[in-house]
């Protein structure tokens, strides 16, 4: 497909903000195909060597009832200010994620329905997004929620891919159990081995996105929300259950579970590490929502997932009644951790679950013990439920599971996210820098 121009410059900064030391740029539309077809759950990777390439990927909804979904890639290689975008003829998409190697290839993967089985399925494109392979690795057997991370160690294992994804598996007596799944490429993405479970057990597990720290240690984390009742049905436990586990040998062998939080709700929590030089390299963030949506928390580790922080509130700003959801990290090349949410402090007037929202950012320069004054990124409210959306609005209120934050090779932060500020869920996107850079002194 062509090239489209976005509306604005990337680097047109508004000011002044909250903040002085965030700046945010005028928020811009990311053109995805020709119709106004609703646009949710977009990922986004930069390019760790190239400051002004990205990579993103988005569901397409082409049925109102959600009964057609297609996905779409898109790419740019000037920061943002132009993309080109690729369907991909995948039946029933879903939940795609994007990454960036660091050779500038980039793969996304994503779920789709083969032979009425949801497979996870992975696209290469050798050039960065300009082009992908029109045959795609596909990893059998039922998954959900697949994410993937790259080694950039340096190490014994660094280039290799991660795909991490909620699939199932049999235990020692053969009864069919929940488990986190790991399959590993040693070749940039255009081979993967057989996934592999982690700890299958009878509750349900939701895989996160995993991490590599700095000596190529694979980090991953999952969710326990409920459990498969005597009767088979599904029933929600009292509290989410976070856990993480590691491995030393490229997901070869897991430790034991490593225990983060019972305070998040129901949510999917998303993992993130800093790969910087600085004094909190390695440290681990786990960013969640509680049950209720009035809170965002930050919880850390400084020691790999062995012991984790008390939440800290990240959505300070939001007031009395606050409606926080779908939140996103990053952590640049400074330390500064970046954050996002959906925020609906503005809406008292709807269904409190489809609250009206606008995107906030906020930033944290001591590891995650305090965070800056937030500052608004969106330039208008953004109402999911509407004709257009149809069930996409009540089924992702706030634009998805997850949207996009990446942290460039400049330091510069990029956020790309659903807005149905038109009546229709599109992408737009803008660019948020931080002043300063992170500063020792937490534990």
């Amino acid at each position: 497909m062509p090239t489209v121009a976005a509306q604005a410059p990337a680097s047109s900064l508004r000011a002044p903000l909250a903040s002085s030391l965030i700046e945010v740029s005028e928020d811009q539309t990311v053109a995805v195909g020709k119709a106004q077809l609703p646009l949710t759950e977009p990922h986004l990777a930069a390019n760790p060597r190239n400051a002004g390439h990205l990579v993103g990927s988005v569901i397409v909804v082409t049925r109102p009832d959600l009964t057609e979904r297609s996905c779409s890639a898109l790419a740019s290689f000037d920061t943002g200010r132009t993309w080109k975008t690729h369907d991909f003829a995948v039946k029933a998409c879903g939940d795609p994620y994007a990454t960036i190697l660091s050779d500038g290839s980039a793969l996304v993967a994503m779920l789709g329905t083969v032979a009425d089985t949801t497979h996870l399925i992975i696209f290469r494109s050798p050039d960065g997004g300009l082009t992908w392979s029109e045959r795609a690795v596909v990893i059998p057997g039922q998954h959900d929620h697949g994410t993937l991370v790259v080694d950039r160690s340096g190490g014994a294992f660094s280039g290799n891919v991660y795909a991490v994804s909620q699939g199932s598996a049999r235990d020692a007596a053969g009864r069919r159990r929940q488990a986190t799944m790991v399959a590993r490429s040693s070749d940039g993405g255009v081979t993967f081995a057989q996934a592999t479970p982690i700890i299958p057990g009878n509750l349900w597990m939701t895989a996160m996105n995993p991490v590599v720290l700095s000596d190529g240690m694979l980090v991953v984390p999952w969710g326990n929300f409920g459990r498969i009742m005597a009767d088979g049905e599904f029933a929600w436990l009292a509290r989410e259950l976070d856990w993480v586990v590691t491995s030393a040998d490229s997901g070869k062998t897991f430790s034991t579970p490593l225990f983060v939080s019972d305070a998040c709700g129901r949510t999917f929590p998303v993992l993130a590490t800093d790969a910087s030089a600085g004094p909190y390299r390695d440290r681990l963030y786990w960013l969640c929502n509680d049950r209720t949506f009035e809170h965002v928390y930050l919880h850390y580790s400084a020691d790999r997932g062995s012991r984790w922080s008390e939440p800290v509130v990240v959505n300070q700003g939001a007031g009395r009644e606050p409606y926080a959801r779908t939140a996103a990290i990053a952590v640049n090349r400074n330390g500064v951790v970046g954050i996002t949410w959906y925020d609906g402090r503005a809406d008292k007037t709807g269904d409190v679950a489809f609250r009206c929202q606008e995107l906030f950012f906020t930033a944290s320069l001591d590891g995650g013990r305090s965070f800056l004054p937030d500052v608004r990124v969106s330039s208008a409210n953004n109402c999911a439920v509407t004709s257009a959306n149809g069930e996409a609005g009540r089924r992702w209120p706030a634009g998805g599971d997850y949207h996009g934050l990446v942290a460039a090779a400049d330091g510069s932060f990029h956020v790309l996210w659903s807005d149905s500020r038109s009546g229709v869920y599109q992408l737009r996107a803008a660019t948020i820098r931080v002043k300063g850079q992170a500063a020792a002194g937490g534990k």
